[in-house]
């Protein structure tokens, strides 16, 4: 009893840790927006930016409009055709400088019908005096952003750039869309029955496997993209698989049939 105690109240306090803030898809233009996703859990910010594919794009996180292009030193990232870039202001009209240290990882760069969606990773803090460090919590942020008519950095116009405030909640992912992608193979099987996920749900999922009486002949949590169950000792028949979400709000099923 103490050991699923521990377990349940490990758990609750794993849910409750690992949070996901966003600030949604910010416009600060027509066809140019902005996402920071920031999770607790992993310690990670995971950027999106969307922009035309023709132009470089750019946002500095923390920077007021007031203050123009920023004090030297504030974070501005980039992408230009150099790629994604870590880069700081001047504290003048120049082009921000490339910071010594590369924090952002680009995840992927694409383009479809002249736009281009640009995904990068970066810690929370990376211990750079140049790098803002972004919240954990319900707040809002400045920034400033900036693009150009080509991709190659150059000069902008006074029409290409402005200020925007970000606003900062607490992620609430679409279980339902999350959970609709998981597979079960191979079915029918005589010995294994895998679960296959293509993406993670924050807190995991919990399974649950019923025979046709209703009774229940399995559970697990999920927190892994991929399971493996042995049902090499189950009956032969026809089973219900069915996957929920920590909250309990969202739960899907699929059959199973076990040779």
């Amino acid at each position: 009893m103490k050991k699923i105690t521990f377990l349940l109240l490990f758990l609750m306090a794993n849910i409750m840790v690992a949070q996901t803030w966003t600030t949604g898809d910010l416009t600060v233009k027509a066809g140019y927006t902005v996402k920071f996703d920031i999770n607790t859990g992993t310690n990670i910010v995971t950027m999106t930016m969307v922009s035309p594919d023709s132009n470089w794009f750019a946002v500095g996180p923390g920077i007021n409009t007031g203050s123009s292009m920023g004090d030297a030193g504030d974070d501005v990232i980039m992408f230009t055709s150099l790629g994604l870039q870590d880069r700081n202001m001047t504290g003048g009209f120049s082009a921000p400088n490339v910071d010594g240290s590369q924090d952002w990882t680009l995840v992927s760069n694409t383009s479809t019908g002249g736009v281009r969606t640009v995904v990068g990773t970066r810690p929370l803090t990376t211990g750079d005096a140049n790098d803002f460090t972004f919240p954990t919590s319900a707040t809002t942020f400045p920034l400033v952003w900036a693009h150009g008519t080509s991709n190659a950095l150059a000069q902008h116009a006074g029409t290409n750039r402005g200020g925007a405030v970000a606003n900062v909640t607490l992620s609430t992912p679409d279980f339902e869309s999350e959970l609709k992608e998981f597979s079960i193979y191979p079915n029918p099987s005589t010995s294994a029955m895998n679960i296959g996920l293509s993406s993670l749900v924050e807190g995991g999922l919990q399974l649950e496997v019923y025979d046709v009486l209703g009774k229940k002949v399995y559970s697990d949590h999920l927190s892994t993209l991929s399971s493996s169950v042995d049902i090499s000792k189950w009956n032969s028949g026809m089973f219900l698989v069915k996957l929920t979400s920590v909250e309990g709000n969202i739960s899907l099923t699929k059959r199973f049939v076990k040779l």
